[in-house]
């Protein structure tokens, strides 16, 4: 044993004793234990069963080992206090739960934070308890918590001094249970003498906490029996106190018990989970949980971060970052991992039998088929809440067009299984269905496109959908045999819109960016860069769009000039990293972005005489800065740059002061744009899209583009040839 589990048992041991004493255990002489020193009375070999069982309980209850971890973890060190709902969800049907989903802004389905108490709390509120939660929620971590907690006596949080025992009901298989023997038998190994009148006392005086657990486990031919047996049992030792656990699809009401729902985690409990988790003094000098907590919060993680919301999945989590030091970039393969826990793992680990098929002759390569199919029909459809009848519906035509599926099975019953035993699909009002996790929707329709050869068809469609952003990144990370053809269809959408009349007005300034970066042959920002930064000067310099409006469009097209700066500069034999290259097109983007902000109408036409003269000189700075960037990094050609940082210095002399005029600050603004726009050689034709038209070319043209390079990142195998083609013809007119 480690020293902390030492410390553990040793604290637990001296509580049960006490707990013995209290109740008059047969076979222990109380004057003796209280007389004498425990230490020696376990050393001369009296009373060691009283060790033995706290010692037995936490080598059960209190150490935990999942998934992939190399060794077991003890369930103190890592525990969460989990939060609990009274109110069940599912017993109130609410036809609006699409839209309020919707307008949360969330990607979690569970966005309901209301009501939320300690389940701790509660298990001391109430005698009788059933605890309710989705698999992977953390319903058997609770009830060993709750024990172990009763075993500390008054150090731990559990109020009630009772002794805990622990029955697994997936182990209640025999037609004859005999509830009261399963309880003596746990006692019997450990050596407790008199044990048949011993616990018939304990049971008489209600001073056991008994906990059962996994009602959803027993098997499906005897489950009305066991409830019956344990309606009986607790009828019978009312004066004890209970808990009960059971997946929330598998909840029978019983008449003594008060009904709660472990809630997912929140964002508090994740991070204490990682700081938990990751609490060895080496992470703790690395500042592990730090880091791992904070890549989650990035954007490009947001949909692992959903996965963290269930506790089980969290751990799959930690032991990926574990072991790596970050998250892989492939999505799908974390993804199709977590799947998998859902569909086979986990169950496999809990020793479920059958583990090879979801239901009956239904195996899991043939279920995943059947979500992967079912995902995609209603995120096509975008539907992410189903009703039952046309999930059950999806399901019966599914298996009657799959010839080896079978084909006898009741499709409600299908749905019934996937809910309880796996929790993929989960019901969130009375026939109101909803995939666990968007992610795994998502991550499901991905693989139904890419098993079916869909690529084409939905990149023609669904290219410009912002909520089919992760779906295509999920696609580019499954296609092992090349993403070329995902990556070349995205282009050709790119080009064909600038078919459209739109896309005619946006053609004049790809040509202008392309004309104007060609010659920057010693740059150390490749050519699709350089043009992506040319684009941004145009658009932020129409004169017709305020640039506050069309910040979305910036940000888009300084992604794809961040995407393609190079790696390194060593190349240039500058001396630069990549390090360096990151402080600079950081450093650059900034700056360009402060530029947009002087573009705007506050500046260019909304001067007033209350701005004042160094307000102005400040903006005039910002351009200055620019310049400097843009000749220091050679992004432009046929700029007098030279010339240009002159005219920037000579303006700064002559600004009006807040004496003047409205009118005088107008005329020294249209002066100013004028020589920044001949300097670029920024024609009128290039300077006259509205707000609206850039917000239609971005939400088009460069939001494909961007997913377009998007998706090269994570894709896993993509031919080089055909990539530098995609890029060499990037932001260009074809």
């Amino acid at each position: 044993m480690t020293g902390i589990e030492t410390t553990i048992v040793t604290a637990l041991t001296n509580n049960f004793i006490g707990q013995m004493i209290k109740s008059g255990w047969e076979g222990i002489n109380k004057n003796e234990l209280l007389n004498k020193d425990v230490g020696q009375l376990f050393k001369e070999g009296k009373y060691l069963f009283l060790r033995e069982y706290t010692q037995r309980y936490w080598d059960r209850h209190g150490m935990i080992k999942v998934l992939k971890m190399s060794k077991p973890m003890d369930l103190e060190s890592i525990y969460v206090n989990v939060k609990c709902l009274g109110n069940l969800v599912r017993d109130y049907y609410d036809e609006n739960l699409e839209n309020k989903y919707r307008e949360s802004k969330q990607r979690r389905f569970n966005f309901r934070d209301d009501g939320k108490k300690d389940g701790l709390l509660l298990a001391n509120q109430e005698q009788y308890l059933m605890v309710l939660g989705d698999p992977g929620i953390g319903k058997s971590t609770f009830l060993r918590k709750v024990g172990l907690e009763a075993l500390k006596g008054k150090q731990g949080s559990y109020q009630h001094p009772l002794t805990p025992v622990l029955l697994e009901l997936k182990n209640f298989k025999e037609n004859e249970i005999n509830i009261q023997a399963l309880i003596e038998e746990e006692f019997k190994i450990c050596g407790f003498p008199n044990v048949e009148k011993n616990i018939s006392n304990k049971l008489e005086k209600g001073e056991l906490l008994i906990l059962l657990d996994g009602l959803d486990e027993v098997p499906t031919a005897n489950v009305n029996n066991v409830i019956e047996k344990i309606k009986d049992f607790v009828d019978r030792h009312y004066k004890n106190r209970f808990i009960l656990s059971c997946r929330t699809a598998a909840r029978t009401h019983l008449r003594r018990f008060t009904d709660i729902e472990i809630v997912e985690f929140d964002d508090q409990q994740i991070q204490s989970f990682i700081e938990h988790w990751f609490s060895s003094e080496l992470d703790r000098k690395n500042e592990t949980a730090k880091n791992c907590w904070e890549l989650l919060q990035k954007e490009e993680y947001k949909s692992a971060k959903e996965l963290a919301h269930t506790p089980l999945l969290l751990t799959f989590l930690c032991l990926v970052y574990d072991e790596n030091q970050s998250f892989p970039t492939n999505r799908s393969r974390l993804y199709q991992d977590a799947l998998r826990i859902l569909l086979e793992k986990w169950s496999a680990e809990k020793r479920l039998p059958n583990r090879g098929l979801v239901y009956e002759n239904l195996s899991i390569e043939q279920e995943e088929i059947l979500l992967s199919e079912i995902a995609y029909q209603n995120f096509v459809a975008d539907k992410l809440f189903l009703e039952k009848r046309e999930v059950v519906k999806q399901i019966k035509d599914h298996l009657k067009q799959n010839l080896n599926a079978p084909q006898h099975l009741d499709g409600e019953k299908v749905l019934k299984t996937i809910e309880i035993e796996q929790g993929i699909l989960v019901e969130r009002a009375r026939d109101i269905y909803s995939f666990s996790h968007l992610t795994l929707q998502e991550y499901l329709t991905a693989q139904y496109i890419y098993d079916n050869d869909l690529i084409e068809e939905t990149v023609k469609n669904y290219v410009t959908e912002t909520r089919w952003q992760e779906v295509f990144l999920l696609v580019a990370g499954l296609m092992r045999g090349k993403a070329d053809k995902l990556l070349l269809a995205m282009e050709k959408e790119a080009h064909n819109y600038l078919k459209t009349p739109l896309g005619q007005k946006l053609v004049p300034i790809l040509q202008w960016a392309d004309e104007m970066t060609k010659d920057s042959v010693d740059s150390s920002i490749k050519p699709v860069g350089r043009r992506a930064i040319a684009n941004w000067l145009v658009i932020a310099a129409n004169a017709n769009a305020n640039v506050i409006s069309i910040a979305d469009c910036l940000d888009t097209i300084s992604s794809i000039a961040h995407s393609n700066f190079y790696e390194t500069f060593s190349m240039k034999n500058d001396g630069h990293d990549h390090h360096n290259h990151t402080i600079i097109s950081i450093r650059f983007i900034s700056n360009a972005q402060k530029i947009a902000k002087a573009y705007a109408h506050e500046f260019a036409y909304g001067i007033t005489i209350t701005i004042t003269n160094s307000i102005a000189v400040a903006n005039i700075d910002e351009f200055v800065q620019l310049v400097n960037l843009l000749a220091q990094y050679r992004i432009v050609s046929k700029v007098n740059f030279s010339q240009l940082s002159a005219d920037l210095e000579a303006f700064k002399q002559i600004i009006p002061d807040d004496k003047a005029s409205k009118k005088q600050h107008e005329e020294f603004a249209d002066q100013f744009l004028k020589m920044w726009n001949t300097a670029f050689n920024l024609t009128p034709e290039l300077l006259n899209l509205s707000t609206d038209e850039i917000r239609e070319i971005d939400e088009h043209y460069f939001y494909i583009n961007r997913r377009i390079l998007e998706c090269q990142k994570v894709a896993v195998n993509i031919s080089p040839t055909v990539w530098q083609e995609i890029e060499e013809r990037m932001l260009r007119v074809p």
